[in-house]
């Protein structure tokens, strides 16, 4: 009866401490996603309200790590309003991925490949061209 005992009391206390140890483990998580969004909140609070490349980059921050993503899309929406550029466009696809619209995301990076290389003819973007081919793969 007591080794019956000591070992209840031993499960007990380690699925116990299993549970602590999770949730210390999620609580570090949420902080770090806390500091993300946050972070990215100020950025775009002190940014001038023309300064399209501060909202994007704000928002690619948080779609990386899978965070705030209304705020960011909201973001991005004002940035490509201010200026579509090969960079906002690109972010934006990389929304729609997180999202899980991929027929979004190939025509947001095919945007971004376009504008790149009207900006410049020889502008190249080997990361944006294998998530085209990828998407493609994907899709069919």
């Amino acid at each position: 009866m007591k080794y019956f005992l000591n070992s209840v009391l031993m499960k007990f206390f380690a699925i116990a401490f299993l549970a602590v140890a999770v949730s210390a483990s999620s609580f570090a998580k949420n902080d770090r996603t806390d500091k993300t969004t946050e972070k990215a909140r100020e950025a775009v609070q002190n940014a001038s309200p023309d300064d399209w490349y501060t909202m994007a980059k704000s928002a690619k921050k948080c779609i990386d790590k899978g965070v705030n993503l209304k705020e960011a899309s909201q973001w991005l929406d004002q940035s490509l309003a201010i200026k579509e550029t090969s960079f906002n466009l690109k972010v934006k696809g990389d929304y729609y991925i997180q999202s899980k619209l991929p027929e979004k995301a190939l025509e947001y990076y095919s945007k971004s490949i376009r504008v790149g290389k009207l900006e410049d003819p020889a502008y190249m973007d080997a990361e944006t061209q294998d998530k085209i081919l990828k998407l493609v793969r994907q899709i069919g």
